[in-house]
């Protein structure tokens, strides 16, 4: 079946499972993940959808899972009244719950999955369809950010027991697997009981038990909130099979600003974070490469706001941006940021996500420029019979055949981690 995932890497955990699941086994048609992170994420896949209903077939089915089809974990009943524009398409499509475990499965659909699972504790060449596994081992959050639909749309913080995840990352390791990315909604508050509770995050133990206890050859770590870099998290960033790449959940480099967002921190905590990781010396000697979630153009954001926040990638050579202008999320549940006053135009939202955007491109062309000549680690993600491939550093610097030269005994192949030299920047992204 033909899919294609839209959102975060909790969609791409979920998509994989569904892919693989009983239900779909037999179907034929199209399968989306879908995104409500901000308007333009919904309106891209809600667009999507509609090319594909027009092209099914007799027979053929959309299948739609991911977060824009749910409330509080589950189903909205609301659906086709928040999303009109595939009302009249209903009898294509069939909504599923984001989370394949929430789905009725029938007695002989059951049975397959057994079947399934009895098959995956013996192979060794587990299908996956991403080189790296997503794994996401919490989901929910407690904080009521006010720009965000995530507890609206995911419920409450929850996060799944160690031994499962553990089990999971065995059977990946089995089939070949060498690098799994943990990831959630409010990822860092893992064992705590609720996501505001991040004093209690049992998230560094996690971590550890995991390097002790698996095989896994490389661990990247998803998308933290600034109040879960303890001193103790940042150093486990030394280790080298931990993927030189932090991101942060910052969404403001401006105090005000995050007060206004119901964030638990302020500049001053980023900053002294980001410098804390900054000054990271690595065991490998690999440059630690850093990105952020950022919101432009939240309400009441001045040019001296917005200053604030443009320093933070400048001063600390931030590369990986996820910036996205503020989202009122029209036609879809209300966000309390929706209504302050002093909302920014969105032409001017807009203008400061391109800026934020350009100098982000410009520190990544400077941790390249910085990399040249280095011996690195690549996971190969796509290769070809023609010698073409795709992959990323330890540090997620992209890499193909222009300008990674593989050491004479390594096997260029889908799945594999090559050692080789870098040699320059290239313009292809990483799939994040």
């Amino acid at each position: 079946m033909e899919y294609k995932v839209f959102g975060c890497k909790t969609n791409k955990y979920f998509a994989e499972k569904w892919l693989a699941h009983p239900h779909l086994e037999d179907k034929v048609g199209y399968f989306i993940a879908s995104c409500v992170v901000t308007d333009r994420a919904k309106a891209k896949w809600v667009k999507h959808a509609l090319k594909k209903l027009k092209t099914l077939k007799e027979g053929e089915k959309l299948y739609l899972s991911g977060c824009g089809n749910i409330r509080d974990g589950v189903v909205d009943p609301k659906f086709y009244e928040i999303y009109h524009e595939l009302k009249n398409f209903q009898d294509k499509i069939e909504v599923l719950p984001e989370d394949p475990s929430d789905f009725a499965m029938s007695e002989e659909e059951k049975k397959k999955m057994m079947q399934t699972k009895l098959r995956s504790l013996r192979s060794k060449n587990l299908k996956q369809i991403f080189t790296r596994k997503y794994m996401v081992v919490q989901t929910g959050c407690d904080n009521f950010c006010t720009f965000c639909l995530t507890v609206q749309a995911r419920g409450r913080h929850k996060f799944r027991p160690i031994d499962e995840i553990l089990d999971e990352i065995h059977t990946f390791v089995r089939g070949g697997g060498k690098e799994i990315v943990l990831t959630g909604i409010n990822l860092g508050a893992w064992g705590a009981e609720s996501s505001n509770d991040f004093q209690d995050s049992q998230f560094v133990n996690l971590i550890k038990t995991i390097l002790e206890e698996t095989e896994i050859e490389r661990v990247r770590i998803s998308s933290l909130g600034v109040e879960f870099f303890s001193d103790e998290l940042i150093d486990l960033f030394k280790n080298e099979r931990i993927i030189a790449y932090a991101h942060l959940s910052i969404q403001s480099g401006s105090t005000p600003i995050l007060a206004k967002m119901n964030r638990h921190y302020d500049g001053k905590k980023v900053r002294e974070v980001l410098g804390k990781l900054r000054g990271l010396d690595r065991e490998d000697g690999v440059i630690l490469n850093i990105g952020a979630d950022i919101i432009a153009g939240f309400p009441g954001e001045t040019d001296e706001n917005f200053a604030d926040t443009l320093a933070l990638i400048d001063d600390f050579g931030i590369t990986q941006l996820h910036a996205f202008p503020f989202s009122g999320h029209v036609d879809h549940y209300s966000v309390p940021a929706g209504v302050f006053p002093n909302q920014v135009p969105n032409h001017i939202a807009q203008q400061r996500t391109k800026t934020l955007l350009e100098h982000g491109q410009t520190e990544k062309k400077k941790l390249a420029e910085k990399s040249i000549g280095k011996i690195l680690k690549v996971l190969i993600e796509k290769a070809d019979a023609t010698g073409k491939f795709f992959g990323s550093t330890e540090n997620y610097l992209a890499c193909n055949e222009t300008n990674f030269e593989p050491l004479p005994d390594q096997k260029i192949a889908r799945g594999k981690i090559v050692l080789g030299k870098y040699l320059k920047m290239i313009d292809t992204s990483v799939e994040d």
